[in-house]
């Protein structure tokens, strides 16, 4: 999988992209990331931003606009962000046994991820429009805060399952769920 992120999250998590390394580690990321590079399936966006004062990430999936945001990621943490996502988007689909035998299969298909800068205007203009617009750039998250503890789990259940997204196809807007998107997405290419 290739996550496409923007200048700021390469500099502030000090992210190397496939050009960046060295030796046969590099020829491996070169090789993911043209071998997965324009098919969307593969492809994710990621933006940092900032919630109460910590540093957090918008993953946005290139193909269905599945979005996942990751609260208080420090540096140490940024080896973890992709299982993270995994976890979040098992989560959307608790309770949907073939969405997960297709989920596993689909994680199983691109086991490594590749970091490379952005340059989708599509994807850039969606992860600033859901962080200004739907999660207020993070103020919205105060509401999701219960007994002290922040309900992460919720925050992406509701962005993937209430919010409408729009794309363009063929020159017509088109108005779609992301957590239904995606899940006919994957459930059309790695189905049993």
């Amino acid at each position: 999988m290739i996550y496409y992120a923007t200048q700021q999250t390469l500099e502030r998590y000090k992210l190397n992209t496939p050009e960046n390394f060295q030796s046969e580690t590099g020829d491996i990321v070169r090789m993911i990331a043209n071998k997965e590079r324009g098919n969307r399936l593969y492809e994710w966006g990621c933006k940092l931003f900032y919630f109460d004062r910590r540093k957090c990430l918008q993953v946005v999936h290139f193909a269905s606009k599945l979005t996942i945001f990751l609260i208080d990621i420090k540096m140490d943490d940024i080896v973890y962000a992709t299982n993270a996502v995994a976890q979040y988007i098992f989560d959307i689909y608790d309770g949907d046994k073939m969405m997960k035998r297709a989920l596993e299969r689909y994680f199983k298909s691109s086991p490594i991820v590749v970091f490379d800068k952005i340059t989708d205007r599509s994807i850039i203009a969606t992860l600033n429009k859901t962080q200004s617009d739907w999660a207020e750039d993070g103020y919205y998250f105060y509401e999701f805060i219960i007994n002290g503890i922040l309900q992460t789990k919720e925050i992406n259940r509701k962005i993937n399952r209430d919010w409408i997204f729009t794309r363009k196809v063929n020159g017509k807007t088109e108005y779609i769920r992301s957590a239904e998107e995606f899940e006919k997405l994957i459930k059309e290419n790695f189905k049993a």
